[in-house]
């Protein structure tokens, strides 16, 4: 027996301690042998659900938790670059939701500085079109349907650099006055890092859809404080009336996650304010439906209004920086000529189509806009607000500019909702007090946007969440599935397809299972 020792080196061999690659390539790898260990520790007698159970929460934890950091990111970025360009440079007091019954909601403006919101607005667009034209044209436009397209088209693949540079973007594009939401770029954050993450596990195809779908979910969730809500949303805005049910369980462990983290820096309160007085009755469901059928023909107009915006700025054939300039250029002049022409209630109709306007919509929420008057003037002023929001939506959007689409569904469904709520009140006052047209501004809300985003059941589910009422349950699912009916053909996000059936990322599990197309005779 040899003497115990070092084991001697054999010739040609190199031991694991020198081998100077090993080091950074099992550093890149850390992910996937984690994985493969987790793997390995559930086969011993688990259950198959609990295996499944297992497998999901270590994917979509992770994502839960980038999404909900990505989401306070960009919320911190949008929130210094809206305070340094509208408030530091334009001179605009913006208003942001969350106020009570108790608390009025003000805003304020500046002249002779207001007149500088056209040059900001260009300044900010060029910046965010650079960004697109020279470091990732997916920036570009709204996000929601760069995601569903590569949920559909490319396997769920998004490249890794996408999440950050939407966030600059963005808030360069919302901060300095384009109009627009914020759930595009938090959503293309969670959805990006999902996609990202896949890849290090080495994941399916099938999966890594799955994540990305996840990570769209818990971004949503995080922004608009309604997990339930996003994760439902990731499911359903795949399809224009179909669900991806793959997609429930760790869509709800990642909106869980974000949400919670998302809740640690900015608080765990319902996104707007509800009123104290806020009521329904069963007499007010008919006009719950007048409502609905509104909504569904602003929607339409609105989808037919952006998508042709769009197509218009194509066919300039411009650089797309120069576009999403031009378009920002556009959109500032709007503003500048309604400020000018009505200025009526603190020129609310000019100051609402402008940044996300969530403000605005907490102030009409809480019947603070001069509508139970019914003065004139105030109706016409909300009127011009709602079409002044769905232009410059198109002309910021639909340029290029990157901001979302669902923060001015929000803004133009609830001044909608508003609007309809007053005129109910002066032809019924029995029967519509007050405190209903609150009711009709929240449901409103999310009427609009759930009959053209064909997401109807999360949008219910978010409509009571950000709100933190059930008191709409009732009226909102009248109005809500009416408009998804009534919009037919009509939805925002070309990217959908009908049903799973239609999506090439389900072909090879439907193909054995079609009927023969019969031959031409």
């Amino acid at each position: 027996m040899p003497p115990p020792g070092p084991t001697p080196e054999v010739e040609g061999t190199a031991t694991p301690d020198f081998d100077r690659t090993a080091a950074p390539r099992r550093y890149r790898d850390w992910p996937r042998r984690l994985w493969a260990s987790l793997r390995a520790t559930s086969q011993g007698g688990w259950s198959t659900a609990s295996r499944d159970l297992a497998h999901w929460a270590a994917v979509a934890v992770p994502i839960g938790i980038v999404a909900g950091l990505g989401a306070a990111a960009f919320f911190f970025l949008w929130e210094q670059s809206t305070q340094f360009f509208l408030v530091g440079v334009v001179g605009i007091g913006y208003p942001y939701p969350g106020a009570t019954s108790g608390q009025l909601v003000v805003w304020s403006s500046s002249f002779p500085r207001i007149l500088l919101l056209p040059a900001v607005m260009v300044a900010g667009g060029l910046g965010a079109g650079l960004i697109a034209q020279y470091l990732a044209p997916e920036v570009a436009g709204h996000g929601t349907d760069e995601t569903i397209d590569s949920f559909h088209n490319r396997q769920g693949e998004i490249r890794g650099r996408v999440p950050v540079l939407k966030t600059i973007a963005s808030a360069l594009t919302l901060g300095s006055g384009g109009s627009g939401g914020r759930e595009g770029p938090t959503s293309q954050i969670g959805a990006g890092f999902g996609s990202w993450w896949a890849d290090r596990l080495k994941l399916s195809d099938r999966d890594r859809r799955i994540a990305l779908a996840s990570g769209l979910g818990a971004g949503v969730g995080a922004i608009f404080r309604a997990p339930l809500g996003g994760a439902i949303f990731s499911a359903e805005i795949m399809y224009t009336g179909d669900f991806e049910p793959a997609v429930f369980v760790p869509s709800i462990i990642a909106s869980v996650v974000s949400y919670s983290i998302y809740g640690t820096f900015y608080g765990f309160g319902t996104l707007f304010g509800t009123p104290s007085n806020l009521d329904w009755v069963p007499l007010q469901l008919p006009l719950y439906v007048i409502l609905a059928l509104v909504c569904a023909g602003a929607g339409i107009l609105f989808v037919r209004l952006f998508w042709g915006t769009h197509g218009w700025f194509d066919r300039l054939g411009w650089p797309l920086s120069l576009r999403v300039a031009f378009g920002a250029g556009l959109s500032g002049v709007a503003v500048l000529l309604v400020y000018v022409l009505l200025p009526w209630q603190g020129h609310f109709a000019a100051l609402s189509a402008v940044n996300v306007g969530y403000g605005f919509v907490q102030s009409a929420m809480l019947g603070q806009v001069g509508l139970t008057s019914l003065v004139p003037i105030a109706l016409l002023g909300l009127t011009v607000a709602i079409g002044l929001r769905m232009v410059t939506t198109s002309l910021t959007v639909g340029s290029g500019g990157a901001a979302g689409l669902f923060g001015t569904s929000v803004v133009v469904g609830a001044f909608i909702g508003a609007a309809l709520g007053s005129l109910f009140h002066a032809a019924f006052p029995g029967a519509v007090d007050a405190g209903a047209i609150s009711a009709f501004s929240i449901v409103g809300m999310m009427t609009f946007f759930g009959g053209i985003s064909k997401a109807p059941l999360a949008v219910l589910v978010m409509a009571v969440e950000m709100t933190g009422s059930y008191v709409i349950l009732a009226p909102a699912m009248v109005a809500i599935f009416i408009a998804y009916v009534a919009t037919g053909k009509y939805h925002l996000y070309r990217s959908q397809v009908p049903a799973r059936i239609d999506s090439p990322a389900h072909r090879e599990e439907y193909r054995g299972r079609l009927p023969p197309v019969p031959a031409p005779e």
